[in-house]
C-alpha cells in the first residue's frame, strides 16, 4: 500500500477510515434540518458498517476547505465545486439528486417583467444581482451564457451584488434594485419554463420577471466522495447512496435537506460536459478560486 506521501499532490490528505464524516451546508437550519441529517447519516452508517458523523458547515465554501483538508470525507455539493473539486483529483460524485424526474437544471438571467431589455445582447451598464461566485445558476454560467452572446461580463456592469440565494436574487429584480438577475429553471424537452427561482416548486404563482435566456443542461448537486478513500469503501458508499429512498424516513430527509425526490447513478456524459464548462470558465476568469 502507498503512503500519504507517495499519493498525488492533488489529492486530499486520508480521513480517519474509523468513522466517516458527511459534509452539509444547509440553506435552513432548525430540528428538523438537524433530524433529518441525522437519519440520512444513519442509514448510509448501517449500509456500509461504519459510524457516518453529520458536520453542518456555513458556507460550500467552508465544505470545499472540509473536504481538501481532510477534516471530512464525503458530503454535497453543489456542481461548480464539485467539478472544481473532481478536476483537482479530490473526489468522485457517486449520486445525483433527481427533481421533478430530472438530474438537471438551466441557469437563466432575468430582467423585471417590464424591462426595456428583451435580449441578451442589450445587458449594458446594468445593475446585476447574483447568488454567489460559486454559484452555477446564480453566477458561473449566466456569465459564460452572457460571453457567448458577446456581452463582456467583465465590463457589463455598473453595479453587481452578490446577494445569497436564489430567492434574494428575484426580490432584487422584481423590487428594481437590481436590473437583471440570475437564477436556475427546469425547462421541459420542449424548451418551455416548467418551475424557476421566481415561482412555487410546483411553478405557480410565479413573479413577474422575464427570462431573456438559459444555458444548460446543468446536472444537479450530487453526493460526492474523497478519492482519499479505499475504492471498495467509495463502492460500499455508492450503493448506500442510491439506497437511501428505501424508506418514507429517508424521502423525507432526501426531500427537506437537498429538495431531491431520490438519487440517481451519476450520468458521466452530463458530468464531463460539466468539467468542460468549469474548465472553460476558470481559464476565463469567471470562477474565482477560493
Amino acid at each position: 500500500m502507498s503512503s500519504i506521501e507517495d499519493r498525488p499532490p492533488s489529492n486530499p490528505p486520508a480521513p480517519d477510515t474509523s468513522r466517516l464524516v458527511f459534509g452539509f451546508a444547509p440553506s435552513v437550519e432548525g430540528d428538523r434540518t438537524r433530524q433529518a441529517l441525522v437519519d440520512l447519516c444513519r442509514a448510509l452508517g448501517d449500509a456500509v458498517g461504519l459510524d457516518v458523523a453529520p458536520m453542518r458547515v456555513a458556507s460550500y465554501g467552508a465544505l470545499e476547505r472540509a473536504l481538501v483538508e481532510g477534516r471530512a470525507s464525503f458530503g454535497w455539493f453543489p456542481p461548480v465545486i464539485l467539478a472544481r473539486l473532481e478536476l483537482s483529483g479530490r473526489v468522485s460524485p457517486i449520486a445525483q439528486c433527481v427533481r421533478a424526474g430530472s438530474a438537471a437544471y438551466h441557469a437563466c438571467l432575468i430582467v423585471p417583467e417590464h424591462s426595456p431589455w428583451k435580449s441578451v445582447e442589450e445587458v449594458h451598464a446594468a445593475r446585476a444581482a447574483w447568488v454567489d461566485r460559486s454559484s452555477a445558476a446564480g453566477y458561473v454560467f449566466p456569465r459564460l451564457l452572457l460571453a457567448a452572446h458577446g456581452v463582456d461580463p467583465a465590463t457589463a456592469f455598473q453595479q453587481e451584488s452578490f446577494v445569497q440565494s436564489h430567492a434574494e436574487v428575484v426580490r432584487h429584480v422584481v423590487n428594481g434594485l437590481a436590473d437583471v438577475g440570475a437564477t436556475f429553471a427546469s425547462l421541459s424537452p420542449a424548451g418551455k419554463v416548467l418551475r424557476g427561482g421566481w415561482t412555487e416548486p410546483d411553478g405557480s404563482n410565479p413573479k413577474p420577471v422575464h427570462v431573456l435566456a438559459t444555458f444548460g443542461p446543468i446536472p444537479n448537486d450530487a453526493m460526492a466522495v474523497s478519492t482519499a478513500l479505499a475504492p471498495d469503501l467509495r463502492a460500499a458508499l455508492t450503493r448506500a447512496a442510491l439506497n437511501t429512498g428505501a424508506t418514507p424516513t429517508l424521502r423525507a430527509a432526501l426531500r427537506h435537506l437537498f429538495g431531491a425526490d431520490a438519487l440517481a447513478p451519476v450520468a458521466e456524459e452530463t458530468y464531463a460536459e460539466l468539467r468542460a464548462l468549469v474548465t472553460r470558465a476558470l481559464k476565463s476568469g469567471v470562477v474565482l478560486d477560493g
